[in-house]
């Protein structure tokens, strides 16, 4: 992605939880494909450092002396500028490429996108 490495990025904790934050979409890291528990499909997660949190707030044990901590966070297509969400998807089937992950999830989730939910 050329210039949009600045956006911000609304990120979770959770796929269904309530708070959220932004982080920058430069400050993502290891994005990938995951279903948690009860999820309905793949999310597209990633982990973030907690000290590159920009607004908004993910709860996590922070003290001091122990930060940064990489947190694991979720993007929701809904919450997504789509240009980041394109960017956020060619990144987690990249990794998924890398580690020989079979296809069928990325395959699936990108259908869900392309079909817009």
């Amino acid at each position: 992605m050329k210039t949009h490495d600045d956006v911000l990025v609304r990120v979770h904790r959770e796929w269904d939880g309530w708070r959220s934050a932004e982080v920058r979409l430069s400050d993502l890291r290891d994005v990938h494909w995951l279903q948690p528990g009860h999820a309905p499909h793949p999310i597209v997660h990633g982990f973030v450092p907690c000290t590159s949190i920009v607004g908004g707030e993910l709860p996590h044990v922070c003290e001091q002396g122990s930060a940064p901590h990489m947190l694991r966070v979720c993007v929701l297509k809904r919450h997504a500028i789509p240009v980041v969400y394109v960017e956020l998807v060619r990144r987690a089937e990249e990794i998924s490429r890398r580690n020989g992950i079979a296809a069928p999830v990325a395959s699936e989730a990108r259908r869900r996108f392309r079909l817009g939910f």
